[in-house]
């Protein structure tokens, strides 16, 4: 019974999920291991298993859906360049590099270029996770990481009309059987790859056209009747209908769900559709970790562990490089390259799809089969500890004189006069920008920190002091004055980042203001320890704009609500942090 079996998969994650936490290991570990032990190759306390991997692939597509409302266009169009230079370098350079080193074991090159797409695909629904866990979608490696699985979303169709061709060159190709179908959710519409290419991507355009235009006016006639489940229902279809578009035209149901959500995200009801559906999300999203760790079976694992251990690390390494030499040659740090590579340096969930639908056909033996589904669930387990322990790899790396010079990062272009008793500013996005012009009105000079080499090329070119630099380096904040500086202000969105360069900046200017932009509340002291004076949270300060108009809707004075924010404000947020005592009105 289906019922039966999905209680038994979130009792066993429940309780798998609990012990992880408690050694703080991360829950994508504890939902793969899950799988493994309630899978047909654990304990086998699952039967329905084809189910319950249905109800996984829901859950990625509600996953996508809610990041795609998070995104917005003008996001979206800043990232094709990245796409470009370092996205298309990642799955060319993937593919050619698997193709080589697999040659001589798999016997032909169209079964070497099949394992090459293979392991160029990367996980989507993991990165994601694991960047908004962290609070770096919005840093520089998270932002190469969201382009380049943004662009290999797009070329799913030219992946899955490669697998026909690749068989009838390898001379392997079979009839396409009903299991083919179920892998592959259908044959190719289009056999002609042009076709094929041309129709999904005016499918997509069609999609955001759409969902600028028309959704929003269907969505607004439903929001009038003031019915919430209609218009919850309303945005499931529009999610999952979108999906199953996409995948109909032979695109992946991930890329629909996320056009969707994109679609809606700047309307007026983008809002309210992700608080929806974010009930739905983290629940059914964890499913596909367990449906993914099901698929490992520990009995070949252990009869072929050197073989498998093999086949990941060559395939962690080989990811991260070349993800890590385009971003590189295009102007951003050697240590966010590596970052950026790391984080997608796993096999990806379309990749079971594909290389179920090539072993159909024939391109991969059974053998290869079973060490491809080993290896990229390792992988996927693998990549959340690559990620946690990376930063301090690195760090610990540029301190020793063989690899200083390589992990510093190149020296900000210096003014022709030393500037003094100005303001640094580390981070160039919205509140960067906004510091900025505030800064220039008033004639306060100021020097920005950027990573993004775009932004530093067209901001200079704009006459802004601008320089290329991370400001977790001790020589970039010197060649900034920061010495010299009355205030720093670190408005950047890399929580790890930040902490590491209030911690640099008060070691080289015992004396200066420091203000630290950051998201949650439960920030505030650390930062505070490591030399901040001022912390300002996101999240502190939409809450005091909500006390503050609630307060005036029952008249109370104006100058009495600015001396309870000023209380607020100068016990460090003490009173919405603890709740310790209530504040009085004096």
């Amino acid at each position: 019974m289906f019922l039966s079996d999905l209680l038994v998969v979130f009792a066993v994650t429940a309780a798998v999920v609990f012990v992880f936490g408690r050694f703080r290991l991360p829950s994508v570990i504890g939902l793969l291991v899950s799988g493994v032990l309630v899978g047909p190759y654990g304990l086998s306390l699952v039967g329905d298993v084809e189910s319950v991997r249905l109800l996984a692939e829901i859950g990625v597509v509600v996953l996508l859906f809610t990041v795609g409302l998070e995104f917005s266009m003008a996001r979206l169009l800043t990232m094709l360049p990245l796409m470009v230079k370092i996205g298309a370098p990642q799955i060319v350079g993937t593919t050619a590099l698997v193709t080589a080193a697999t040659c001589w074991y798999l016997g032909s090159w169209p079964q070497a270029v099949f394992a090459g797409l293979l392991v160029a695909m990367s996980s989507t629904a993991i990165v994601l996770k694991l960047l908004a866990d962290r609070g770096e979608t919005g840093a520089p490696h998270g932002r190469i990481d969201v382009a380049v699985l943004l662009l290999q979303d797009l070329l799913v169709v030219v992946a899955m009309l490669a697998v026909p061709m690749l068989a009838e060159a390898a001379g392997t190709r079979a009839a396409p059987s009903a299991a083919v179908a179920a892998a592959s959710h259908q044959a190719p519409l289009f056999p002609n790859p042009l076709a094929a290419v041309i129709v999904g991507l005016a499918v997509v355009a069609a999609i955001l056209i759409a969902g600028r235009r028309f959704v929003p006016i269907v969505l607004h006639e439903v929001v009038r009747l003031r019915n919430r489940e209609l218009f919850l229902i309303t945005i499931v279809l529009i999610c999952l209908g979108t999906a199953a578009i996409t995948a109909w035209v032979g695109l992946s149901l991930a890329l629909g769900a996320f056009l969707a959500g994109l679609s809606l995200s700047e309307s007026e009801y983008g809002h309210q559709a992700f608080t929806e559906v974010l009930p739905f999300r983290d629940t059914l999203a964890s499913l596909f970790f367990v449906s993914v760790g099901m698929l490992l079976d520990i009995r070949f694992l252990a009869g072929n562990a050197g073989l498998v251990a093999l086949t990941v690390a060559a395939i962690v390494v080989a990811k991260t490089l070349v993800t890590a030499i385009p971003a590189w040659i295009d102007g951003f740090p050697l240590r966010t390259s590596l970052l950026a590579g790391a984080a997608i340096a796993q096999v990806g969930e379309f990749s079971f799809v594909l290389g179920s639908r090539g072993a159909e056909v024939g391109l991969l033996a059974a053998d290869d089969y079973q060490t491809f589904l080993a290896a990229a669930v390792l992988t996927m387990a693998v990549t959340p500890l690559l990620v946690g322990v990376l930063p301090g790899w690195l760090d610990r790396l540029g301190r020793i004189p063989l690899f200083s010079r390589l992990l510093s990062e190149p020296l900000p272009e210096q003014a022709g006069v030393e500037i003094s008793d100005h303001v640094v500013i580390a981070g160039f996005g919205l509140n960067g920008r906004n510091l900025a012009a505030a800064l220039a009105e008033f004639g306060v000079p100021h020097v920005i920190l950027e990573l993004n080499p775009e932004t530093v090329r067209s901001q200079r070119a704009a006459g802004l002091d601008i320089r290329y630099g991370d400001c977790t380096r001790v020589a970039v904040l010197e060649h900034a004055g920061i010495a010299r500086a009355r205030a720093f202000v670190v408005a950047i969105s890399d929580p790890a980042s930040t902490r590491r360069s209030v911690r640099v900046a008060r070691e080289l200017a015992p004396g200066i203001t420091i203000l630290v932009r950051t998201e949650y509340l439960s920030e505030v002291d650390e930062l505070k320890g490591l030399g901040a004076n001022v912390v300002i949270p996101a999240e502190f300060e939409t809450a005091l704009s909500l006390f503050e108009r609630v307060l005036g809707i029952y008249d109370v004075p104006d100058d009495t609500v600015d001396d309870l924010v000023d209380r607020m404000r100068l016990e460090n947020y003490g009173f919405l942090r603890s709740h310790r005592r209530p504040i009085r009105q004096s």
